[in-house]
């Protein structure tokens, strides 16, 4: 019985030195780190241009086209809402909904309003996208 217990015991001792050493190499160390700060880069990038397109967007609205505030941002909050709840939709379903978008414009009088909705559409589906990968992966 004593001597099965010290088997076990070496056998354990064993396998915590091996894995130990397993994930103690350096190289995958600095390679995961490094993909870290590639992936807070890209995610801060992303997060950047979609704020970007977002003011230009109010911005435009507002000082080129003449129109209210917070209808332009009513419709961009929406825009960017909807592209968060497409983001697992196949690519045709985010082009119909671009589609759809620019045609309401068209019929209501405001294509430029929804053409910069389509463009936030596009820069949240990016920015999500950068969320999710920078969320899931740490």
């Amino acid at each position: 019985m004593r001597e099965e217990s010290a088997v076990n015991d070496y056998d354990l001792e064993f396998v915590e030195i091996a894995e130990f050493i397993r994930s103690d190499n350096r190289k995958e160390i600095l390679r995961y780190k490094e993909q870290e700060r590639r992936r807070k880069r890209n995610f801060y990038r992303l997060l950047t241009v979609f704020l970007i397109v977002f003011l230009t967007a109010v911005l435009l609205g507002v000082f080129a086209f003449h129109l209210s505030l917070p209808l332009i941002c009513t419709v961009l909050i929406l825009e960017a809402a909807i592209a968060v709840c497409l983001y697992h939709a196949p690519v045709w379903v985010h082009v119909l909904e671009i589609m759809i978008g620019i045609s309401a414009g068209i019929v209501f009088g405001q294509p430029c309003l929804l053409v910069a909705g389509a463009l936030v559409y596009l820069a949240a589906i990016l920015a999500w996208t950068g969320v999710e990968n920078f969320i899931f992966w740490q």
